[in-house]
C-alpha cells in the first residue's frame, strides 16, 4: 500500500503580488507627498500675496497729517491693484488709520489630483505702520 501522496506547498509568485502590491503603496505615497506638497505651496503663495498687497497698501501714507497715517482710499486702490495683478481675489480692510487686513482666495491646479483637482486656499495678512511713523519726540513734548 502507497501512502497518500503529500501534496508540496508551493509559493511560486508570492514574491511577485507582494511586490506588486508593495509597488501600488509607495506610488499612492509618493502621489500624497506631490499633492501635499502642491497644497502647501498654494497656502504658501496666499499668504505671501496677502503679505504684499497689505504692504502695497501701507506705501499710500498721508505725510500731511500729524501723526502721520494711511490714505484710506489710496491704500485701498493700492491693495486692489496688486491683487488684481496677482490673478487671486480678495477682500481689503483698513481695520485703522495705520492697520491693513488683507485675506485672499486663490485656486491653484493639482499635479497629480489624489488631493482633488484643485486647491482653492486662503491667506490672510495684517499691515501696520510702526517703527519712524509715530510723532517725534520733540513733536510729543510739544516743541
Amino acid at each position: 500500500m502507497n501512502p497518500a501522496p503529500r501534496r508540496r506547498l508551493d509559493d511560486r509568485g508570492v514574491v511577485s503580488a507582494m511586490t506588486a502590491i508593495l509597488g501600488f503603496a509607495l506610488v499612492l505615497v509618493l502621489a500624497l507627498v506631490v499633492d501635499g506638497t502642491g497644497k502647501i505651496r498654494a497656502y504658501s503663495r496666499a499668504d505671501a500675496l496677502a503679505a504684499e498687497a497689505a504692504r502695497a497698501a501701507l506705501t499710500a501714507v498721508d505725510t500731511r497729517s500729524t501723526p502721520i497715517q494711511l490714505d484710506v482710499p489710496a491704500a485701498h486702490t493700492a491693495a486692489r491693484d496688486y491683487l488684481a495683478r496677482s490673478g487671486c481675489p480678495g477682500t481689503v480692510e483698513i481695520t485703522s488709520t495705520r492697520t491693513v487686513h488683507v485675506q485672499v482666495r486663490c485656486t491653484e491646479p493639482a499635479r497629480i489630483g489624489i488631493l482633488g483637482s484643485h486647491y482653492t486656499v486662503t491667506g490672510t495678512a495684517t499691515a501696520a505702520l510702526d517703527v519712524g511713523t509715530g510723532p517725534t519726540p520733540a513733536a510729543r513734548r510739544g516743541r
